[in-house]
């Protein structure tokens, strides 16, 4: 399978970007990136001390967070490298962001059900600051998925509804879609009837 794009995944946090991600990477044979994590590093070469988003933002700010992770972004997708890439939950937040995603990504949004992700987010061991300070991570998911589910939407080749799917259930469906943009396109071959109509034939590759 011949793709010339980054893979890109984005979702709400605990969506399972990281899992699915590194799964679709080893099995597509293409490198996988986090974005968080290069944030952080891309924030440590700045002169940063922090090693973690949590310790990031603590000792910076959302808004400075926000922007290193732009740079990061554009930094990971502007050559267009074949990787498969996990973004943060609020990725879309920046109009460039969704921009580059568009433009140089086959982006996937992992739609799961609101109701799994608390349970999720309870047992993940990733320190995951709230967006609103001094709120709930959990609490703010409902606001945060009204506010973000049309970004998603927006900037995804495709949406996979996960629903209580396994990474690699989620996989085979991204791989699907996958397939068929890297299927050649339909190839026509007019042919004259006896009447003189001209019919065509279409060969696609599967």
């Amino acid at each position: 399978m011949k793709l010339d794009r980054t893979i890109a995944l984005v979702g709400l946090r605990c969506s399972g970007k990281t899992t699915v991600g590194e799964v679709l990477a080893r099995r597509l044979g293409l490198a996988f990136v986090d974005l968080d994590e290069e944030v952080v590093r891309f924030a440590r070469y700045s002169g940063a001390k922090a090693d973690s988003i949590a310790a990031l933002i603590e000792e910076t700010s959302w808004a400075q967070f926000r922007q290193l992770e732009a740079a990061a972004l554009k930094l990971l997708v502007e050559p267009t490298p074949r990787i498969v890439l996990a973004t943060g939950g609020g990725v879309v937040e920046r109009g460039d962001n969704r921009a580059w995603l568009v433009r140089a990504t086959y982006c996937f949004y992992l739609d799961v059900p609101l109701e799994l992700l608390p349970g999720r987010l309870r047992r993940d061991f990733t320190v995951r600051p709230p967006v609103t300070e001094g709120g709930d991570a959990a609490a703010e998911l409902p606001r945060l998925l009204a506010r973000r589910d049309p970004l998603y939407r927006a900037v995804s080749t495709a949406t996979i509804e996960c629903g209580a799917a396994s990474p690699e259930e989620i996989c085979d469906r991204i791989e699907a879609c996958l397939r068929d943009i890297a299927a050649p396109p339909a190839q026509t071959s007019g042919k004259k009837t006896e009447e003189g109509a001209e019919t065509t034939t279409g060969d696609s590759a599967s």
